[in-house]
């Protein structure tokens, strides 16, 4: 048998060159005669993300609500076929039914909005055409009358061909501000519809709103209006976006704030009324207390440019909601708590003014009160000094510093703390408390009722009566602690904090931790607004006696948790936690 010299190797290897170019040629020739095929669509589901759409087929770079844009009221054809040439990326149109409430009612859908109650596109002609572009949809209801049939038609439009968007379905179920009478769409109709005929969709649910000039009436979403929208999405498996009427969200921040953190299904769209009085401040008062993708604006123009020029400014001072989370103010790098820095206000006025430009963190002021010209008033006691100064002063001149600073505020008892909220609500009110604020006080309460400190019901009392707008920061007595962080006083702590709303951050001490750390883990997983803050200071032990209680906590989650340690501790801590 003849054997396969190099040469011949080389030969064949050149024929097969040859021949492989010449049928690359030929396909190429045949590749250049066709239509170029169509890329397959982003798989997104009816029910999928509205950013994460948007982002698939180009039209955003981040997962930013603000960089979305829409179109109102997409109804008649023409008004529809100007919507499809435009720019927007999502069509808001109005579903009705035709001829609702005369002689001439039928069950088909029209896109209308009333009192309009005929129009020249029906739902399904609207699809249609719709489903041409990459839009997404958004699908507004008046009636429940409308609900079932347009349901039908989305199913049956699926069963014919894939609806690769997001498909938003809304309507106003509650009642909301200055509106005392059950009007809108029926709550409990809306929502089993749509779990019964077509559960693949984003639920659009709120409230129905009046907005009236303040000199008239100055109410706004109470946190009972929260509530009772909770209490009926909060089973559902859908994502939810509560649509909430912009003038009249910021005076109810905190109310807001607490249903976002409910669940990472819930987002708002905020939306203005033609007339309403609508200011650049309050879009960006809600867009500094909230992550980007939690929150859409469907606002009208000028307005909505000038906001996203200075809302992207990321050097820009936030106005930031005094009883907002740690984690939105000063971003740290995956939410970890441990980067958070924490500090004694020490020394005096200029120590203070040195710290401010030189660094960033929590900054701890010791509280008390003195009487001037026969007035109570609140001041800082400093570290280490027999200095004290006006709380006032301390807390204006943080809030004025270049750095991101907030202010951890310890009241030494009742008195003190009913000054220091009274300075703190003025303070707000005169737009000039833009940073977060805690308020820490050990009480007495249950299995740790102690002589000596604040009850804790008179304590959540005053913080409601006075200045609700704060981070809640409770301690146990630590009398009580000698047996660690037992099963009865976390329980009973809870048991005290129940139906409170704002965030609260546990203080606990990390020596007795690492005596029994366990039963706090339930801390964290009674509320989505609870967090835990570890202290360990110089007073309390060297940075080894407090060793196992933070490692305890940090070892189980990282999420959640602050250290308010001296810098050296910190940093141990850290070197500790990254070289293991």
């Amino acid at each position: 048998m003849k054997r396969c010299g190099l040469s011949d190797l080389r030969t064949i290897a050149g024929v097969c060159v040859f021949v492989g170019v010449c049928v690359t040629i030929a396909a190429l020739c045949l590749t250049l005669g066709q239509p170029p095929k169509k890329e397959p669509g982003p798989e997104i589901s009816t029910g999928g993300d509205m950013l994460d759409y948007l982002m698939s087929i180009g039209q955003i770079k981040a997962k930013d609500g603000l960089l979305v844009t829409w179109y109102h009221a997409a109804n008649s054809k023409t008004q529809m076929q100007e919507a499809l040439n435009s720019g927007v990326m999502v069509l808001e149109a109005d579903v009705n039914i035709q001829g609702l409430g005369t002689v001439n009612e039928t069950n088909i859908p029209i896109m209308a909005h009333p009192p309009d109650i005929y129009s020249d596109n029906t739902l399904q002609e609207w699809l249609d055409s719709v489903m041409l572009s990459s839009k997404g949809i958004k699908l507004d209801f008046k009636s429940i009358e409308a609900v079932s049939p347009s349901l039908d038609i989305l199913l049956k439009k699926s069963a014919e061909m894939k609806i690769n968007r997001p498909v938003w379905i809304n309507a106003d179920i509650l009642p909301g501000p200055n509106v005392n009478h059950e009007l809108g769409v029926n709550a409990t109709q809306f929502l089993n519809l749509i779990q019964k005929k077509f559960p693949d969709i984003t639920i659009s649910p709120g409230w129905v709103t009046l907005y009236l000039p303040p000199i008239i009436s100055n109410r706004t979403y109470t946190r009972e209006m929260m509530v009772k929208m909770y209490d009926l999405v909060k089973d559902l498996p859908q994502r939810i976006t509560f649509p909430a009427r912009a003038v009249l969200t910021r005076s109810a921040w905190p109310h807001f704030d607490w249903l976002l953190q409910q669940s990472d299904r819930f987002s708002l769209t905020l939306w203005q009324g033609s007339s309403d009085p609508l200011t650049l401040d309050d879009l960006l008062f809600i867009r500094d207390n909230s992550d980007p993708e939690k929150i859409y604006y469907d606002i009208y123009e000028p307005l909505l440019s000038e906001f996203k020029q200075i809302a992207l400014n990321s050097n820009r001072k936030k106005l930031f909601y005094s009883g907002g989370s740690l984690r939105l103010y000063f971003h740290p790098e995956d939410d970890d708590g441990i980067l958070v820095k924490w500090f004694d206000a020490e020394g005096d006025m200029s120590a203070l003014r040195s710290l401010l430009q030189s660094d960033f963190g929590m900054l701890t002021f010791q509280v008390d009160v003195q009487s001037v010209n026969s007035t109570l008033t609140p001041v800082a006691v400093f570290a280490e000094s027999p200095a004290t100064l006006p709380l006032e002063d301390c807390l204006k001149l943080v809030a004025a510093a270049a750095n991101p600073w907030g202010v951890y505020l310890k009241p030494k008892d009742q008195v003190s703390l009913n000054e220091t909220l009274h300075l703190l609500n003025r303070l707000n009110r005169d737009k000039m408390l833009y940073i977060p604020v805690w308020i820490s006080m050990e009480l007495s309460y249950g299995s740790f009722s102690t002589p000596g400190y604040i009850k804790g019901e008179d304590f959540i009392n005053s913080v409601n009566d006075i200045f609700p707008a704060v981070t809640i920061a409770p301690r146990w007595p630590p009398e009580n602690l000698n047996n660690g962080y037992t099963d009865q006083i976390i329980q009973d702590m809870l048991k005290l904090f129940e139906g409170v709303w704002q965030d609260v951050s546990f203080q606990l001490q990390a020596v007795p931790l690492g005596k029994a750390w366990l039963s706090t883990v339930h801390l964290l997983k009674a509320s989505p607004m609870y967090t835990l803050t570890v202290e360990h200071t110089k007073d309390q032990g060297a940075f080894m006696d407090g060793y196992h209680g933070l490692m305890a906590i940090r070892t189980h989650t990282a999420n959640g948790v602050y250290f308010k340690l001296p810098q050296e501790y910190r940093s141990s801590l850290m070197t500790s936690i990254y070289s293991t």
